[in-house]
């Protein structure tokens, strides 16, 4: 894997530029952001806040004016100044934006895991250069290659050239699932049904489908989208966090996706509820053919939960691995350490920053 034209990471190069920073996004990645910015003392550096022309209006955001980017170019000028994106987002209008203004200024998407507070960095990269090469010389094909390798240095420079370095077209994933036999589908982080949906239609040999959502809202849509694919029996939905043992866990009651208060998040929850974490292995079931992990930064401890239905069954498996920064190696160390007959790839689909990242086990 190369990585040797990486000299620094984002944050040594933002303090040895240190030129003005513009801010672009106004939600939980720019506070992040800035967070990271302040534990490494270069929040000075912070000069404006810009928002997309339908998000601007008449607010402050962190003490600073929410301006649009035009406003803030007149505002700095002459300032050569760098922009930070501070949100996510997979849509092709808001891709094209961020492209636009790439163009036109130099332009970075920071990577901040969405759990945990551990930034990929040079120096966590050099700590775990042996594990995360170790994984890269298991991965099965070339495609996986490139994505892992681009993957990474993205993660060092949130340079968006490497992630477009990284794509795949969605339909390469039902390639790669393409030996989907009859038996049980588990959906862990099934939202409100859309990979249920997609999965049960485009591998109808598929039997029995299990679907577990803790958030309380997507599980009112998941269970409705559950009635309406009328396989009724044949589906069973859980409100439930999937995790590596059973018990009691709290969650968010306001926040999306059910955000776990205590173990996951690294933001100030303010309202909780507690809900039942289910493993795999406790849901008695038989045949697994196909598991779906994408459960808010615990897939470790998910694939733990497995680790008696993954021995038995052999399923197929789709494991997010962008939440934190130790994902893109340690989950596949994890499965490897429940059985080590298993062809691996990694895909990333288009988005920003990198999301929609997975790593396969066939």
């Amino acid at each position: 894997m190369n990585t040797s034209e990486i000299k620094q990471d984002l944050w040594k190069y933002l303090a040895e530029e240190h030129r003005p920073i513009a801010l672009y996004g106004t939600g939980d990645g720019a506070d992040k952001i800035i967070a990271v910015l302040e534990k490494r003392g270069l929040s000075d550096l912070i000069a404006a806040v810009f928002a997309s022309d339908g998000f601007v209006r008449d607010r402050m955001f962190h003490g600073m004016k929410v301006m649009s980017y035009s406003d803030c170019c007149k505002a700095l000028a002459p300032a050569d100044f760098i922009v930070l994106v501070c949100f996510g987002s997979a849509r092709p209008e808001v891709l094209e934006k961020v492209q636009e203004i790439a163009s036109e200024r130099e332009l970075y998407v920071p990577d901040v895991p969405v759990y945990g507070d551990i930034i990929f960095d040079r120096a966590f990269f050099e700590n775990n250069q042996s594990r995360i090469e170790n994984v890269f010389a298991c991965l099965e094909d070339d495609a996986s290659r490139i994505c892992f390798e681009n993957y990474v240095n993205y993660k060092l420079t949130g340079n968006i050239s490497y992630l477009a370095k990284c794509e795949s077209a969605p339909e390469e994933e039902l390639t790669l699932l393409s030996g989907i036999s009859g038996g049980c589908y588990v959906d862990l982080g099934a939202y409100y049904g859309d990979t249920l949906t997609r999965y049960l239609t485009e591998f109808p040999c598929i039997k029995t489908a299990v679907a577990v959502e803790p958030e309380r809202h997507s599980f009112a849509k998941l269970t409705a989208f559950a009635e309406q694919l009328g396989r009724g029996s044949d589906i069973r939905c859980i409100n439930a966090l999937a995790g590596g043992k059973q018990g009691k866990e709290l969650v968010s009651d306001s926040r999306g996706r059910g955000t776990r208060a205590l173990a996951n998040s690294n933001v100030a929850l303010s309202k909780t509820r507690e809900i039942d974490v289910v493993t795999v292995d406790s849901l008695g079931l038989e045949d697994v053919c196909f598991i779906k992990f994408d459960v808010e930064g615990s897939e470790s401890e998910a694939v733990e939960g497995a680790r008696e239905t993954i021995l038995r069954s052999r399923p197929l498996m789709k494991i997010a691995c962008y939440h934190r920064s130790e994902d893109v190696f340690a989950i596949a160390e994890k499965v490897l350490a429940v059985r080590d007959d298993y062809k691996i790839y990694m895909r990333h689909t288009r988005c920003i920053p990198g999301w929609d990242t997975d790593l396969f086990f066939i």
